[in-house]
């Protein structure tokens, strides 16, 4: 992350909170906010996220980038098969590089160029491989770094997230979005978790001990 404290007649400018509501993806405004408000505070060198799909949270992660004038920071976009449309492709191409394949594959890939001081988590919402994503993460993380882990209330995810903690790699920060939604949906389909509710959303953050 950025050590050089950012003097306040700088931090003030317009911000371009448009793209916190206008963006393509399937957040809640709690967690559109929490994620703009994170990167802007934080001003990661190199943000990077697993499970781009559409673009929509890391157009928001770019505008907060912007709007706090960090314009030399880097962001790597993961995903196994992007949807994005041509609009968000030429936006974000502007500072992204895109990663299209498994995260097990391309987030050492997106590491090569810089460790990774933000990490959104987004991608395969099984519990191995949202569990696979937090452990692979910890190798590749600036010391301090953030992760935040989207759907975080869905019982899969909630269970990797807390079985990844013992590892000792991860600072606890806790439930930091706590909008969620079932959607109407079936139970999980896991039979570890049978029967219970098909919760989404929610977000969760940890920091890398380094």
């Amino acid at each position: 992350m950025t050590d050089s404290p950012l003097l306040y007649n700088a931090a003030f400018g317009p911000l371009n909170l448009a793209a916190v509501r206008s963006a393509p993806c399937q957040m809640s405004l709690g967690e559109r906010l929490f994620l703009y408000s994170l990167v802007y505070a934080s001003r990661p060198r190199h943000y990077c996220e697993i499970g781009t799909a559409q673009g929509g949270s890391a157009l928001i992660a770019q505008s907060a980038l912007f709007d706090v004038g960090h314009h030399d920071a880097r962001m790597s976009l993961i995903d196994i098969a992007f949807d994005l449309d041509k609009g968000a492709r030429q936006m974000l191409a502007r500072r992204a590089v895109f990663h299209e394949g498994p995260s097990l594959e391309m987030l050492p890939k997106a590491a090569e160029a810089a460790p990774i001081d933000f990490l959104l988590i987004d991608g395969d919402h099984s519990y191995d491989g949202a569990y696979r994503d937090i452990e692979m993460a910890a190798r590749f993380m600036a010391p301090g770094g953030h992760v935040l882990i989207h759907d975080a209330y869905n019982p899969p995810i909630a269970a990797a997230i807390q079985d990844a903690l013992p590892t000792g790699n991860w600072i606890d920060v806790g439930l930091v979005v706590r909008h969620g939604n079932d959607l109407d949906e079936p139970p999980v389909a896991d039979p570890r978790w049978q029967g219970q509710r098909n919760f989404w959303g929610g977000m969760y953050q940890l920091r890398h001990r380094g």
